[in-house]
């Protein structure tokens, strides 16, 4: 079970002295939200002001198509932000729909607080500046490991790109995958049924072993 989270752990807010929070978060307009499993939090096309940072629970980056098919593009959890790269463009309207896919509580910091020069001239404005921005960089490297991922050629192929990735951030052969089967099936833009028939062929390969969203490399 991992562990509760707190302000000191989020990298928004790194190098941030714990007795400047409370100003930081009158200074950003602040405010927390909970989410049901399955509630939408942002909606395509809603125009999006405020940067959400997870504070419990998980978040769906999701693409709908006109049929109403959704592709996963990215999953946020604790400690990350959503909609950030909306809230600091000039037209603000997003791109994609974010849900929640586990009860969630979310803590939302206006982004125009965040970008302009603040009035007030608190010490920490341009530190929290500096950590948004090397979040947003850290974030793009995750959609480029969408990309690497997805545009393997077969579905093999794909879940082995997936897993080796899980394996670099994990530091570990053993790899405890944040996504459900049903999840995995979607960020890899495959039927559950051929995933779940390829694994079991990796798996009677030798390839890997597993146990529900437990992975075991072995070659």
């Amino acid at each position: 079970m991992k562990k509760e989270i707190t302000y000191k752990d989020i990298p928004l807010f790194a190098n941030i002295k714990e007795m400047d929070l409370n100003q930081l978060f009158t200074c950003l307009r602040s405010y927390k939200q909970k989410y049901k499993r399955g509630e939408n939090i942002i909606m395509e096309q809603d125009n999006v002001q405020y940067i959400g940072v997870v504070l419990s629970g998980m978040v769906h980056m999701l693409k709908d198509d006109i049929w109403g098919n959704q592709t996963l593009l990215g999953f946020m959890e604790p400690g990350e932000l959503i909609g950030e790269s909306f809230a600091v463009r000039r037209s603000t309207e997003s791109y994609v729909r974010f849900q929640a896919v586990k009860d969630s509580e979310i803590i939302f910091l206006a982004a125009s607080s965040i970008i302009h020069n603040c009035p007030r001239q608190c010490g920490f404005h341009a530190q929290i500046t500096q950590n948004m921005f090397q979040l947003m960089g850290e974030k793009t490297v995750q959609l480029m490991e969408k990309i690497e991922v997805s545009s393997k050629s077969s579905l093999r192929d794909k879940i082995l790109a997936y897993l080796s990735l899980m394996s670099q951030k994990q530091n570990s052969r053993y790899i405890e995958s944040p996504l459900t089967r049903t999840e995995l099936a979607e960020y890899l833009c495959a039927n559950r049924s051929a995933m779940t028939r390829e694994l079991a062929a990796m798996k009677e390969e030798g390839i890997l072993d597993y146990d529900k969203n437990t992975y075991n490399l072995k070659k």
